[in-house]
């Protein structure tokens, strides 16, 4: 599946409002490759059809059509680069379930056990990530919710502005699958 980079960047609409009022233009899901081997899984070029959420008020706003991003999460050391890995949309409504009890990629067996909220989803994993160390340099993306709250589960909300400056970098990283860092 080809990465989603729609037509027009410079304005992407508000598809939800968080409970203070925050606009939210797309959805972040992150990654732990400490939990699971989700590096393993992007190399193994398997199609990212659905991702685990933390329970919280935040899963009743997450709708198919939505637009969403795959952040893998890591330290500035990473042998890896942290940020967005993949990008696409929604296509479901929420669903529970545990990690699947066959999957040899989970490195956290308790995490692997837990009920927790799914989503389906569409993503093409993008030829090189957008480095977390390049978004925090756009003022659009600075105050961004996954760098002010790390630690939050997903799914976490972008705002539009914040969409957008992922969208212009990923102009330049259109392509196809590439072998993950």
């Amino acid at each position: 599946m080809a990465p989603f980079l729609p037509a027009t960047v410079s304005d992407p609409p508000t598809i939800a409002r968080l409970r203070d009022g925050t606009p939210v233009g797309a959805w972040l899901f992150k990654a732990n490759p400490a939990v699971w081997d989700v590096l393993t899984f992007l190399r193994s070029g398997a199609e990212v059809d659905s991702w685990r959420m933390a329970p919280s008020y935040r899963v009743g706003l997450v709708r198919a059509g939505h637009p969403a991003v795959l952040w893998v999460t890591g330290p500035a050391n990473a042998p890896y680069t942290p940020g967005v890995w993949a990008t696409g949309e929604v296509l479901g409504e929420a669903f529970d379930d545990i990690g699947d009890p066959d999957d040899l990629l989970w490195r956290d067996h308790a995490a692997q056990r837990q009920v927790r909220p799914y989503v389906e989803l569409a993503l093409g994993v993008l030829a090189e990530p957008v480095a977390r160390v390049a978004l925090r340099e756009d003022p659009r993306f600075a105050e961004a919710e996954i760098i002010r709250r790390p630690r939050m589960g997903s799914p976490v909300a972008l705002r539009p502005g914040e969409w957008a400056a992922i969208l212009d970098r990923l102009r330049g990283n259109r392509g196809t699958r590439g072998s993950p860092r």
